[in-house]
């Protein structure tokens, strides 16, 4: 019995085979040429996607129109006072909650309480965090904050939390103290599935973390009260009267 010794090319490397085969000669058996010459290299990475996914720009609308930074600074001032007479005088008598008309009473209700020398409740954080965002304007309706309009660009992606405002900072722990991954501004993040939210140290300006896909696709983390999610909470003011009222709250499905 002869003896085969083959010699098999797979990319760039040379394996030998033996055996023995009955009437077998010397042979070869190519798999793939390698070029003469040619050295072994391994394939390019795929390019990171790009990060932040996506970011806008805050139209200031405000700016161009007195009439809404005036309503604006009022309701923001009624909430810092802790003034719930104003806020009520700045609602229509009777506010569409979602697809419901609710009086705008149970509206307030809901918000919990608003009284001096007590921090807000999440549901007046919301309306202060969206009206210090600012807004759009559209077809007469004034909307806040500002993202609403962006709906289109959003859902073509899965990036779902808003950062909430300028220079805010992202880093590698739960802590402000951790390494900086970035500052970003008005832009969108992913969050991580699956990893819990952390709370802050105690002490911290920051009550809690939510952890986000980084650059990289690495794990990093925004201080939650920074954020909110594109889904919503949303409202609507409509001037009637010659005055601008709160006459509508709604959020987008997701």
């Amino acid at each position: 019995m002869a003896t085969l010794a083959s010699r098999v090319v797979v990319g760039c490397a040379v394996v030998a085979v033996t055996g023995a085969f009955p009437g077998a000669g010397r042979a070869t058996i190519p798999v793939r040429a390698a070029a003469q010459g040619a050295t072994a290299t391994a394939a390019p990475a795929p390019p990171a996607p790009p990060w932040p996914p996506l970011t806008f720009a805050a139209p200031a609308i405000e700016q161009q129109r007195p009439e809404l930074r005036r309503l604006r600074d009022r309701l923001l001032a009624a909430i810092r006072d802790r003034r719930i007479d104003r806020v009520r005088a700045l609602m229509a008598p009777t506010v569409t909650d979602q697809t419901e008309k609710v009086p705008a009473d149970e509206i307030l209700a809901s918000f919990g309480p608003l009284e001096p020398g007590t921090s807000l409740p999440d549901e007046w954080q919301a309306l202060e965090q969206a009206l210090r965002l600012g807004g759009v304007l559209r077809n007469g309706v004034y909307v806040v904050p500002f993202i609403e309009r962006e709906e289109p660009a959003w859902r073509t992606g899965t990036a779902r939390l808003f950062v909430a405002g300028e220079n805010v900072e992202v880093h590698t722990e739960p802590e402000s103290t951790a390494p900086l991954v970035a500052r970003v501004s008005y832009a969108l993040l992913q969050e991580a599935v699956g990893a819990p939210t952390r709370p802050g140290a105690a002490g911290s300006t920051c009550p809690d973390w939510t952890p986000v896909i980084g650059p990289e696709r690495a794990l990093a983390w925004v201080c939650t009260t920074a954020t909110r999610p594109v889904s919503g909470l949303y409202y609507a003011f409509t001037r009637a009267a010659g005055a601008w009222k709160l006459t509508r709250i709604y959020s987008l499905s997701d």
